[in-house]
């Protein structure tokens, strides 16, 4: 080949190679036009009373809209999630917290390359509480069906159990399934005028489905002798200390017994704050484990101390309502 010729070939090829390259330049930065999804509505369904779903705090979001890929719901409560959009399914969310409650979500839509378009509303939404919770809850205030408050007193009387020491921890139910049976006074062998005439009121919020308790304690206290040196007038020795507890929020919450299923209802009331069922013995126990309870009486037990190296031995109590109901036409499920 002649070297005129060859220099010919080469430089088409050179040419050729650069508007290759040039062409797919063009090719690797040329965009269509980006627009943003559209959300043409949103539908917050909710059951109605009667309806299967009516109670359990589910809420399905129906969302249409244009170019949208996925979608993402800040639900109000401090939480999001995420789906993918079809056009046809919708969205689920369950709120937990119990009672009425009014929640602001926001959508966020998301499209092609990550674009976004967003709407906010407001959903309404009625959550119930478990079966045994809210017949808890219904025995300690008078009722689930209305504002409600009920009066309790410690059972004082000629019948030992109101009060004392008994096992626990991982002691079982000895003496003929006695719990009390390490020290249970009756009134006349302790009759300490501040621990037995203290009155606790259980109040219920219909609208917020909560618990809360007051104390009427009389103008006075009984304090464990544990706790007494660090009270204001306070000694070595168990005595009457002049105190009002507050009114304080209460829940119900699994008591993770150890004991047999007939010896507890492995649920336990959980007082807020410094709260306390007329024994105080110390701000660390807060959660009393009811054995058992009905329209008239509630069996309790609360701990030493709120920890898991000192459960083996625990205070109990037992109240009664002070107004006497044969039957309240409450009861706990099976």
């Amino acid at each position: 080949m002649k070297m005129k010729n060859f220099k010919y070939i080469y430089s088409i090829g050179v040419l050729s190679l650069l508007f290759t390259i040039w062409s797919c330049q063009e090719e690797e930065f040329e965009f269509g036009e980006l627009s943003a999804p559209k959300i043409n509505s949103v539908t917050a369904n909710v059951a109605s009373q009667g309806d299967p779903d009516y109670g359990t705090g589910n809420v399905f979001f129906d969302l249409q809209g244009e170019d949208i890929i996925t979608y993402i719901v800040y639900t109000g409560d401090g939480r999001s999630e995420t789906f993918r959009f079809d056009g046809n399914s919708q969205a689920m969310i369950n709120y937990a917290a119990p009672g009425i409650n009014t929640y602001t979500y926001t959508i966020i839509a998301v499209g092609i390359a990550g674009t976004t378009s967003s709407t906010t509303g407001e959903v309404t939404v009625f959550t119930d509480l478990d079966d045994t919770t809210k017949a808890i809850f219904g025995l300690l205030a008078g009722s689930t069906t209305a504002d409600s408050s009920k009066v309790w007193k410690l059972d004082a009387g000629d019948e030992p159990g109101f009060y004392g020491v008994g096992p626990g921890g991982s002691n079982v139910p000895v003496n003929e399934g006695d719990l009390v049976f390490w020290w249970a006074p009756t009134s006349a062998d302790f009759n300490e005028d501040c621990l037995f005439n203290d009155e606790l009121t259980f109040h219920f919020n219909l609208e917020n489905f909560t618990l809360s308790m007051s104390t009427d304690s009389m103008g006075d206290t009984w304090y464990h002798d544990d706790y007494t040196p660090g009270i204001p007038g306070g000694s070595d020795t168990a005595e009457c200390i002049e105190n009002m507890p507050p009114a304080i929020s209460a829940a119900i919450v699994n008591a993770n017994s150890e004991l047999l299923p007939e010896f507890t209802t492995d649920k336990a009331i959980e007082l807020g704050g410094d709260g306390f069922m007329g024994l105080y013995i110390g701000n660390a126990a807060r959660r009393y484990e009811i054995l058992s309870i009905d329209c008239n009486l509630v069996a309790l037990r609360i701990f030493f101390f709120d920890d898991d190296e000192n459960r083996e031995n625990a205070w109990y109590l037992r109240f009664r309502a002070v107004e006497d109901a044969t039957d309240c036409g409450i009861t706990l499920p099976n």
